[in-house]
């Protein structure tokens, strides 16, 4: 399929249609319009019309993206977010598809877990003897918008510059606080938190990713802005210059080793070191502290949150404690703490965090008893596709849905005749909004 043809694909009003209801009708975001999803509906059939109306014509433009700040811990800057409007979001994931569709061939995204199993793996091999991790500061900040244009024309030319003009628009709208008819355009810069984010930033980097992976003698991985190579320590020095060396060159400038430093370290294997979110320490592969602490802090939130609650609740709150604690599975997607940790081989660890879950039903005297970290690693590992222990709420049926409303969520359905699609939207809403909160559990997992 030619590049028009996919282009209109994607944008067409049938597809944008679907976009809206499995991507954006159950977030309460805002942007800078302060419209919601709720009060879009009412006109979602004219603003369809027009987004794909003014898509295909090269004549769409983005609005300003809202600013939200989200913190990084005590000490460091916190991460600038971007909120488009309802109607940009379901812009931007069109956008994303029709990008990852056109470059499915050269731009594989994987899990985090899935690139620490492939550390581990080349780690046990005994192959290598030295590493090298590097960070790079401020990385979507630094794309370059005509090194990132120069590579979205190799695959999209000819009459297609609407296409490209509509990318520069997504990625040139500022970002405020407050609009101002004074506000000017970013000349350099991927916004942060769009649907279209993160395929931009690998595309930009599938030159070097395509040429490091090529090297002889080296295992390079690389997520974000987060890269570890495993090599011969002999070479390890003159192997960085050059990694660092490419990427300053198209405008990315990587924190300078130091053997002090978790950003960027040049080391033997066997040395401890951090890789996104995990702990790495001889034989032991286990999640760094702050994510453990992270962690504990919420799940004593939740003890806090139901105690100080107006409807306080002990089999809601021991229902929000097992999702904590074992996470799920949602819109394909396996989610919680436990799935993005399960490459850890740290059995303690497990059993800690278990007798943290005791103390705290303990001290706020709660009668019932929650699921177990050990217990639920165990099923993920060992029984993931048969386990009922860890919920898949994906095969959830009717009956299922409208029982687990009217236990924990019974303002829903009370005294209300519902439809399948209404059942489906209050559940569906509500799961969302429960793994969102799993989310913060690994938010920022690569500081």
């Amino acid at each position: 399929m030619n590049v028009r043809h996919q282009f209109e694909k994607h944008f067409s009003i049938e597809n944008l249609a679907r976009i809206f209801k499995e991507n954006v009708s159950l977030s309460g975001a805002t942007g800078i319009d302060n419209l919601d999803p709720t009060a879009f509906i009412k006109q979602l059939e004219e603003q369809l019309e027009i987004l794909s109306r003014k898509s295909l014509a090269g004549t769409y433009r983005f609005s300003k993206y809202k600013l939200k700040l989200v913190t990084k811990g005590k000490g460091q800057a916190p991460r600038e977010i971007s909120i488009p409007t309802v109607r940009d979001r379901i812009a931007l994931r069109a956008l994303n598809d029709f990008l990852s569709e056109r470059y499915n061939d050269s731009v594989n995204f994987v899990l985090p877990q899935d690139v620490i199993a492939k550390v581990k793996r080349d780690l046990d091999s005994k192959v290598f003897n030295g590493f090298i991790k590097l960070d790079v500061t401020q990385f979507y900040p630094s794309i370059l918008h005509t090194e990132l244009n120069s590579r979205l024309r190799k695959r999209i030319h000819g009459e297609n510059e609407h296409i490209l003009e509509l990318i520069q628009s997504a990625i040139s709208s500022s970002t405020v606080v407050k609009s101002f008819k004074n506000d000017v355009l970013e000349t350099k810069g991927v916004p942060q938190g769009l649907a279209v984010s993160n395929i931009l930033a690998a595309i930009y980097m599938a030159n070097i990713d395509r040429a490091l992976k090529q090297y002889k003698g080296i295992s390079y991985f690389r997520y974000v802005d987060d890269v570890l190579i495993l090599c011969d320590f002999n070479n390890a020095q003159e192997l960085a210059r050059d990694i660092i060396k490419r990427f300053r060159k198209i405008g990315l400038i990587v924190h300078k080793p130091d053997p002090d430093s978790e950003k960027s370290v040049i080391e033997k294997i066997g040395y401890p070191f951090s890789y996104l979110g995990y702990y790495f320490k001889g034989e032991l592969v286990t999640a760094r502290q702050g994510t453990i602490d992270r962690l504990k802090d919420s799940l004593a939130a939740i003890f806090t949150a139901s105690k100080y609650s107006k409807y306080s609740n002990e089999e809601f709150l021991l229902w929000r404690l097992d999702m904590r604690i074992t996470g799920c599975v949602f819109e394909k997607k396996s989610k919680g703490w436990l799935f993005f940790f399960s490459m850890i081989n740290d059995e303690t660890l497990l059993h800690e965090l278990d007798h943290y879950v005791d103390k705290l039903i303990k001290r706020f005297k709660i009668s019932g008893v929650p699921k177990r970290f050990s217990r639920a690693f165990k099923e993920l590992t060992h029984n993931r596709f048969q386990t009922n222990y860890i919920p898949n709420f994906d095969k959830y049926q009717r009956h299922q849905k409208l029982a687990l409303l009217n236990r924990y969520f019974p303002k829903d359905v009370e005294g209300k005749t519902l439809t399948d699609s209404q059942i489906d939207y209050h559940f569906r809403r509500r799961i969302k909004k429960q793994t969102k909160d799993l989310l913060e559990d690994i938010k920022d997992f690569r500081s």
